[in-house]
């Protein structure tokens, strides 16, 4: 059987034996906390920037569809009844501006003839937030008179 060693005592203060204490200090304690709390708060601004970035992309989805819509509506009107509008429109609680533009002076951009017309719908979310959430969205249609021409036989 060993015996303990006695804790001695030095001159200059420090002791020796078999009794040593082990552990963190206060300042190693503290700087792992700041580094874990820097970790945290720079995970805590991803989650903002992602849902930022998902209501925008949720408002573009939903410009997407109203285009789509007056686009439908568009093409079971009357060639004839077919005109240019705007119109604010309001769906899942936010609103759009949504722009019918109808072309067909028989230039070339708008078809070439005058029984062909260029419809574009532009649907843009009047949110709040930064210029890409306020991205427009575009659909461009040509459309044709269903009357026969002049070399049906």
């Amino acid at each position: 059987m060993q015996s303990e060693k006695p804790i001695e005592s030095h001159a200059d203060g420090e002791t020796t034996g078999s009794h040593s204490q082990s552990g963190f200090t206060l300042i190693e304690t503290s700087i792992a906390l700041i580094v874990m709390l820097v970790a945290a708060l720079s995970a805590a601004s991803l989650f903002v920037y992602a849902t930022n970035y998902n209501s925008g992309a949720n408002d573009r989805a939903l410009a997407q569809t109203l285009a789509q819509r007056q686009m439908e509506s568009l093409r079971k009107t009357s060639f004839d009844q077919v005109a240019s509008s705007t119109q604010t429109v309001t769906s899942a609680g936010r609103s759009f501006t949504v722009v019918t533009t109808v072309c067909n002076d028989g230039t070339a951009g708008c078809g070439g003839s005058t029984t062909m017309k260029k419809i574009t719908v532009v649907a843009t979310p009047q949110s709040a937030g930064g210029a890409w959430v306020r991205s427009s969205v575009s659909l461009i249609s040509y459309r044709a008179d269903t009357s026969l021409g002049a070399y049906f036989q």
